[in-house]
């Protein structure tokens, strides 16, 4: 039944592509797609007929977003409604020339790989940020189970690389756009254009430097073909370093559709706002500041904050807290990734480490004890943001970073925020994700 769904909605996004045929700009990657396609779109957006899906990256969120249809709850009767809809909403993208999508993989398997999401949407400019061991557990069943430690890593890390890359080796791009750091490229000889940013003299787009304050980051880059810098400035947020790969990918794309430097600094640097949860900055009571990161977690995302926050709390000589919850679906790998962020941990230094799940009390908490002064577990958000709400020093900044199944911890953050209007600016706070957090916070 499942599948002939997604058959269903395949088919009317297909078609509404065959109608419309925009342009698409297609982004993979482990870490910071929502991120890069934000800016991208907020780039693009003065200049061209864009739009950018937001309803999901998925073998569904996909088709319903070509189809412009809000998956309301995906109980039965929003089912009933999408199926009922589809056909009639072929002309969403209608009028639209570039249309950019997210492209999640979570398995090796359809409808969660590459494969199947390419024949929903093939992009004619292709984006791959970075990969990192993420829904690892997903990946088990490929290797032999007697294959262990940093051998099984690099397999999974290999394999991951290869599924994502296939955006451009199997879809073919006009334009094919990869972080220079990934462990092989696509061979070249194909039709696709390949452009290289990062740290190497030799990318079309080298990194230069980073710097941030609590008012604004600010990304310098090079442009190595024709040797301009060019300035990304980005007012009211602090953003990790991990970031230069999401505005590096977003220059690569507007040098590709032949945008001036200055459009490209402006609609950026105009435009570009960040998702609730994704490093939101927030006032907390006792004069905090609270970085906002609860959304979701990856080792790779957790260690780009840790550094912000270390950063920042050093520059503004401000106490850090740490409120950390599980990081969700790394099979084998648990272990050792959480024990790799405690490493991170005690190698930049904190003050307050709250921790929220079992994997963070098995494997964090016991490497922490005696490292800094105060590490707590709790068993909820909820009994965390009481605790919060006690105890947070003045003028501390606060850094939140989990996952999202049964961790939750905007409503941690909901306790501790000074003006109380800022929860429409948390993640997960519409009916849907309320109820279900209400059932699972009262044990139903």
């Amino acid at each position: 039944m499942k599948r002939a769904v997604l058959y269903y909605l395949r088919f009317f996004a297909r078609l509404s592509l065959s109608i419309h045929k925009p342009k698409v700009i297609g982004i993979t990657g482990s870490v910071g797609k929502s991120s890069t396609r934000n800016a991208i779109y907020t780039m693009m957006k003065d200049y061209f007929k864009v739009r950018a899906i937001k309803e999901g990256n998925s073998e569904t969120g996909i088709p319903l977003g070509i189809l412009g249809i809000n998956p309301g709850h995906y109980r039965l009767p929003d089912w009933l409604r999408i199926m009922a809809t589809a056909p009639f909403k072929l002309n969403n993208i209608k009028n639209v020339d570039y249309l950019i999508v997210e492209m999640g993989i979570d398995s090796p398997f359809p409808p969660k790989n590459m494969d199947y999401l390419l024949t929903i949407v093939k992009p004619d400019v292709a984006v791959v940020l970075n990969v990192h061991p993420v829904h690892t557990m997903q990946f088990d069943q490929l290797f032999d189970p007697g294959l262990g430690g940093e051998k099984r890593l690099e397999f999974i890390i290999k394999r991951i690389t290869k599924e994502k890359l296939k955006i451009i080796t199997m879809a073919r791009p006009k334009i094919g756009i990869i972080n220079e750091s990934l462990l092989f490229r696509p061979a070249q000889g194909s039709a696709t254009e390949l452009v290289e940013f990062g740290k190497n003299d030799k990318t079309d787009i080298k990194f230069l430097s980073y710097e941030v304050d609590l008012k604004k980051t600010s990304f310098r880059y090079l442009l190595t073909k024709t040797n301009d810098p060019i300035e990304i400035i980005v007012n009211g947020f602090v953003l990790p370093r991990g970031y230069q790969e999401v505005f590096a990918a977003a220059i690569a794309v507007g040098k590709s559709l032949s945008m001036e430097n200055d459009r490209i600094r402006s609609g950026i640097s105009k435009n570009f706002s960040l998702p609730a949860g994704r490093g939101s900055i927030l006032k907390g009571i006792n004069s905090s500041i609270v970085i906002d990161s609860s959304y979701n977690a990856s080792k790779a995302s957790v260690f780009t904050y840790l550094e912000l926050a270390k950063g920042l709390s050093g520059k503004e000589k401000r106490p850090l807290v740490l409120v950390l919850g599980d990081m969700r679906e790394l099979g084998e790998e648990t272990k050792a990734e959480h024990e790799q962020v405690a490493e991170k941990i005690i190698a930049l230094g904190a003050d307050r480490l709250y921790c929220l799940g079992p994997n963070t009390k098995k494997y964090i908490i016991p490497k922490l004890k005696g490292e800094i002064k105060e590490v707590r577990g709790f068993n909820t958000a909820l009994e965390a943001g009481d605790y919060l709400l006690k105890s947070l020093p003045y003028r501390s900044i606060v850094l939140v970073k989990g996952s999202q199944n049964e961790i939750f911890l905007e409503e941690a953050v909901k306790k501790i925020l000074k003006d109380k209007t800022d929860q429409k600016k948390l993640c997960r706070q519409n009916d849907f994700w309320i109820k279900r957090k209400k059932r699972f916070f009262q044990g139903e």
